[in-house]
């Protein structure tokens, strides 16, 4: 499942039943399509149970894309390209050719990491910020992306995620329509909104 902030209280969304067919353990939300809405990866599948336990290994790793109401609907491999069959652990996002799509590396225990390139999402913007010092990453600071007039999907920069792995801080946030301004939440609490057009990476500093 997963439980969306509604504000004051958690509203619970069941995943799609591809979810529930095998061990899930990282999972990295990004828009992955760049539609503008917020997706899942799940690594998935264990394989060394006791031996009277069955394996866990029914999943391929598993994407699910958002509809931006917080619904989400299995993205069959075939599509993807995502077909990776052994014990997936850590997995983590990251623009790592600057090309505007979020990659997506995964690890897997006792075989190779599989890092796997972005070909086919709509380009997104960049966004990079400059922390206070001690933080230069901007860790903790939650980024929104305004377009045709409303703001877009929460993303927050984190130090670390499941089984070891983490996130780049470079956010690449869907932009449909041209983008309008960037909001950055800060640790602490300020805010600050800064314009955006067409630029296709923007460094915010604190």
């Amino acid at each position: 499942m997963v439980f969306l902030n509604r504000g004051n209280h958690f509203e619970a969304s069941p995943l799609p039943q591809e979810a529930q067919w095998s061990a899930a353990f990282t999972p990295v939300v990004a828009d992955f399509d760049g539609d503008g809405h917020e997706d899942i990866f799940l690594s998935q599948n264990f394989a060394h149970n006791q031996p009277e336990v069955p394996r866990l290994d029914a999943g391929r790793g598993l994407m699910l894309q958002g509809d931006g109401r917080g619904q989400f609907q299995t993205v069959d491999g075939s599509k993807t390209g995502i077909l990776i069959y052994g014990d997936q652990r850590g997995a983590a996002a990251a623009d790592y050719d600057a090309d505007g799509r979020v990659d997506l590396v995964v690890t897997q225990n006792g075989a190779e990491t599989r890092l796997l390139h972005n070909q086919t999402a709509r380009p997104g913007l960049r966004v990079r910020l400059s922390g206070p010092p001690g933080n230069p990453g901007g860790v903790g600071a939650v980024i929104r992306l305004k377009s045709g007039g409303q703001w877009g999907p929460a993303r927050e920069i984190h130090g670390g995620s499941g089984c070891g792995s983490q996130d780049d801080t470079v956010q690449v946030l869907g932009t449909v329509r041209l983008p309008e301004a960037v909001q950055v939440r800060w640790p602490g609490g300020a805010i600050t909104e800064t314009a955006a057009g067409d630029e296709k990476e923007m460094f915010i500093r604190r």
